[in-house]
């Protein structure tokens, strides 16, 4: 067990810089289309159109940690019912940490009037609805395509970076679009809402779980590393 934690200790470390890189690329692409967008449209306008945006990626999101997850788990421990349950559950909690609690927090931390959106209340059937889908694949993909998670996970971290952006922007946080001295505390909000509940996610949530210790620790770390 121990080696166990010393490993997902030690992959926890190594995604952090992936996990840095994924960040400054997402709030590249947020801060240009925010610039262009805010310079042709009426601010309410814009704001309904970044809302939108993040329900488009929170749902994406949601079901690539699924596939991840699920995937992960599978690999080493073929129990069908406890597979679905570590992908739904190791999937709801670390993406809603991901993609609006800790953007929240962070956004209030910093002084900034966010409003709290839980995509799980205010859209179970949506939230639900993709999980499951990802559940699914990550339990096809893994069977015709061994190690599907190590492209799922890649596409959860970025993807998790923007639809963090995203929510802040939505939900009252814009004003790092065009305050230099917000950039970098926004940076470091969306690195620690995307580094911590993705590598929970698709790390240790499955390999924390798994039934063996010797088989399932070292190699179910492994194999979803970037």
């Amino acid at each position: 067990m121990r080696r166990r934690w010393d490993v997902l200790i030690l992959e926890f470390a190594h995604h952090l810089p992936y996990t840095f890189i994924c960040s400054l690329i997402a709030m590249g692409v947020v801060w240009y289309f925010g610039a262009t967008q805010l310079s042709h449209f009426p601010p309410d306008t814009w704001s309904s159109k970044v809302e939108w945006s993040f329900h488009v990626l929170h749902p994406l999101h949601l079901c690539l940690s699924a596939i991840a997850t699920t995937a992960v788990f599978w690999r080493h421990e073929r129990r069908l019912l406890k597979a679905l349950l570590v992908g739904f559950f190791g999937t709801i909690i670390p993406c809603g940490l991901s993609d609006y609690i800790f953007p929240f927090v962070g956004a209030r931390l910093l002084g900034q009037p966010t409003t709290l959106h839980v995509c799980l209340v205010e859209h179970p059937m949506l939230v639900v609805a993709f999980v499951v889908v990802g559940m699914l694949g990550g339990l096809l993909f893994e069977e015709r395509l061994t190690g599907s998670s190590i492209f799922s996970h890649g596409a959860h971290v970025f993807v998790s970076s923007l639809a963090s952006l995203l929510y802040l922007v939505s939900f009252g946080f814009s004003a790092w679009l065009t305050d230099v001295h917000l950039v970098f505390p926004v940076f470091l909000v969306v690195v620690i809402a995307v580094w911590v509940p993705c590598c929970l996610s698709d790390i240790g949530i499955p390999v924390s779980v798994l039934r063996t210790h010797d088989h399932g620790g070292h190699r179910a770390v492994q194999s979803p590393s970037v």
